[in-house]
């Protein structure tokens, strides 16, 4: 039988833990940062302040780097082993591949046979001459789960209720054009009384425009009245000749 067996490690041969001095160190280093709280530095002391941030980026370093070191080396039989199985992988894959391709195709030749098969279906059934296959088609029905006599009982339900919205809406259209037509016999029967009056109030246009006119030059002219008026009752400069006979 076809199967990966895994000959070393065994499960108990897997590290299940990493061991090292952890606690010691911990405790070691939370020590050794109290140093370093509250510190302040100030433009004097600000060269103390980089050397002991150079210190501590260092130990920092040196602590990841151990971390670094270990995880490659615990991931290297890993990876190895990794990159075999998927060479294996690649070997079931290729066939795979090529079996889905021929599958496609049989199912795409399938495919377009029922196609053509829903297509006489549509032309037995006899839809309405304005309708399409295209207007009602459903992706669905090229399923191999879809059988044919599945596919007539939707097209002609969907037949049946395009007949019944087609009818009413031939008979809804009916009733707007009697009401359309009836609406323009009245608007014909209102431009007929229109044309009839329509002198008369050409008349009394004409006969408002004079009445305005008349009005216009009324006012005109009593205005000039008022004028006149007005310069005849100003006091009458009296000459020199005058006024001295007057004072004699």
């Amino acid at each position: 039988m076809l199967e990966l067996k895994i000959f070393s490690p065994q499960e108990s041969g897997f590290v299940p833990e990493i061991k090292w001095n952890n606690e010691e160190l911990k405790v070691a280093i939370a020590e050794k940062m109290k140093e370093y709280n509250g510190l302040v530095f100030t433009e004097e002391t600000i060269s103390e302040g980089k050397k002991d941030r150079a210190n501590l980026n260092k130990l920092r370093g040196a602590i990841d780097d151990e971390r670094k070191r270990v995880k490659k080396l615990c991931m290297e039989p890993c990876n190895r082993f990794e990159k075999e199985v998927k060479e294996v992988l690649a070997l079931v894959d290729e066939q795979i591949n090529a079996i889905d391709v021929q599958i496609k195709e049989v199912e795409q030749i399938k495919r377009e046979e029922k196609r053509k098969a829903v297509q006489e279906l549509f032309e037995s059934i006899g839809f309405q001459k304005f309708v399409t296959l295209e207007m009602i088609w459903d992706e669905k029905w090229l399923n191999a789960s879809v059988t044919l006599s599945k596919v007539e009982n939707q097209m002609k339900e969907t037949m049946y209720r395009i007949g019944e919205e087609v009818g009413w809406k031939s008979i809804r259209r009916h009733w707007i054009l009697r009401r359309q037509s009836r609406k323009d016999r009245s608007w014909l029967t209102f431009r007929r009384e229109r044309k009839k009056r329509l002198p008369d109030r050409k008349l009394r246009k004409r006969e408002e425009k004079q009445r305005k006119l008349l009005q216009e030059k009324s006012q005109r002219i009593r205005k000039k009245l008022r004028i006149l008026i007005m310069r005849l009752k100003k006091p009458r400069r009296m000459t020199i000749q005058e006024l001295f006979q007057n004072r004699s």
